[in-house]
């Protein structure tokens, strides 16, 4: 802790000069861009991709926009392999190159999918304990380094004093980072549909000791399915780095004190990109449409299903009111006999119809069928055999229990009187 509140007091000493020497330049000419995380330091996890991928492909487009529309610009890449970068070394390529700017690249996550939006951050003291808790976890990388609390000044990435010391340590630059920031989102807002989330202040190590305007962006939450999404497509991909190259240009013309007309976005996107993103579009839209037509086919398939069970089951309770009516006397087809007692479900019995099941003399006796009279059981009793049942016949009984034919007419002409 000595040593932190050293390097503050000498801070607070010597920043003021280095800021007026590095401030009297008047020309932007030279860019780090800090694709985020890299090897075995993935970031944030989203269901389909990883922070570090999105992180280089938008800063290599980003590096792209500038060598195509600001040749005189150079462009420095911390990465652009995936390979892992100590922070130091980040902030130390910045100062070595003499960079103008530091961009540091990096996707957001949350626990609540439903988070969403940009935000930049410049190195100071973080006002919520939100924007510390994202610090603390961008800054744990560098408890895999070798020498970190050497390299860092014996910062810990877990304890509130050492945030505060290094949230003021850099301040220099506060004033052009913002500015810088603060053009970025509204680039973002001008050209995507993501949440505007603001600039903010935060002791991001990414940051700390880069003797240059330097900001970390967030460009969208990984952990929102939609903005995922969007992110890993090359034209939401475009429209980041566009939007952080125009605020660029701006920056660039205000620094310079001249004006510089800034591309639109739709002249910054390659064609190609925005006819294959209209491609997609068009893809998903016409199998949306599909998917649509055949739910549509399914639904009314299962409705004419259903239908056709409900008509049956009301043809069935009709059959079985109408004959309720009648003299008690119910003639049946029985099909088989079995010493067990089968599932109504059992295969044998698919293709029975009204499946009535008896015991008679410890044997369980199969029946098909529901009739008042014996010559429409003996009509059914031939289609049975027909589907190969050889050894059906009619069975007639009342209040069910089985009786003969004889008792059965005799019941007949009683109910008939």
């Amino acid at each position: 802790m000595r040593r932190l509140l050293i390097i503050l007091l000498l801070s607070i000493i010597v920043l003021p000069y280095s800021f007026a020497q590095e401030t009297s330049s008047s020309r932007l000419s030279k860019v780090v861009i800090d694709p985020g995380h890299g090897g075995d330091k993935p970031g944030a996890k989203g269901k389909r991709s990883l922070e570090k991928d999105i992180n280089l492909a938008v800063s290599l487009k980003l590096g792209e926009l500038i060598k195509n529309h600001l040749p005189e610009v150079k462009v420095v890449y911390t990465r652009t392999k995936d390979v892992d970068v100590d922070l130091i070394k980040r902030s130390q390529l910045a100062n070595r190159e003499k960079a103008d700017i530091f961009i540091s690249i990096h996707c957001n996550a949350a626990k609540n999918p439903s988070a969403c939006g940009t935000e930049t951050f410049v190195m100071g003291l973080a006002k919520s304990q939100a924007n510390i808790e994202a610090a603390k976890k961008e800054n744990a990388d560098i408890l895999t380094e070798a020498n970190y609390a050497e390299n860092y000044d014996g910062f810990d990435p877990n304890s509130p004093e050492s945030n505060i010391f290094f949230a003021l340590y850099q301040n220099a630059y506060l004033e052009q980072s913002l500015s810088l920031a603060d053009k970025m989102q509204k680039h973002y807002t001008s050209n995507t549909k993501l949440f505007d989330r603001g600039v903010k202040q935060a002791p991001y190590l990414v940051l700390y000791k880069t003797s240059v305007p330097a900001v970390l962006t967030e460009i969208g939450f990984i952990s929102n399915e939609r903005e995922e999404k969007y992110l890993n497509t090359e034209k939401g991909q475009y429209e980041i780095a566009a939007s952080i190259f125009q605020a660029i240009l701006n920056y660039k013309a205000k620094m310079e004190g001249r004006k510089i007309t800034t591309p639109s976005i739709a002249e910054l996107i390659p064609q190609k990109v925005i006819r294959d993103e209209q491609e997609r579009i068009k893809k998903e839209e016409e199998e949306r449409k599909i998917k649509e037509e055949q739910d549509r086919i399914a639904l009314e398939k299962q409705k004419e299903i259903e239908a056709q069970q409900k008509e049956k089951e009301a043809k069935e309770k009709d059959s079985i009111e109408s004959k309720e009516e009648t003299n008690g006397v119910v003639y049946r087809v029985q099909v088989f006999v079995d010493k067990e007692k089968l599932s109504k479900e059992d295969s044998r019995l698919k293709e029975l119809e009204e499946v009535w099941i008896y015991n008679d003399n410890k044997m369980w006796k199969y029946t098909s069928g529901y009739f008042n009279n014996f010559n429409q059981a003996n009509q059914y009793r031939n289609i049975l055999k027909d589907k190969g049942y050889k050894d059906a016949f009619v069975v007639i009984f009342h209040k069910d229990k089985r009786i003969s034919l004889e008792k059965a007419k005799e019941l007949e002409e009683q109910f008939n009187k």
